[in-house]
């Protein structure tokens, strides 16, 4: 049986198609997961695009 690695978390921001809504940072493992927090912090709101912040945090 093959031991699964764990994910590295990795900082993404997420767009809103509402430019009236702040990007929001998440951490998450991958941009799925990243989508699916915004969703719960803003729901009901369309997101546009998901993005690796390549900037020093």
């Amino acid at each position: 049986m093959r031991d699964v690695e764990p994910q590295p978390i990795l900082p993404f921001r997420v767009h809103f198609e509402d430019e009236t809504i702040t990007p929001v940072d998440i951490a998450a493992c991958d941009p799925d997961e990243a989508r699916k927090r915004a969703s719960i912090r803003h729901p009901g709101k369309p997101i546009n695009k998901v993005k690796i912040v390549r900037e020093k945090i």
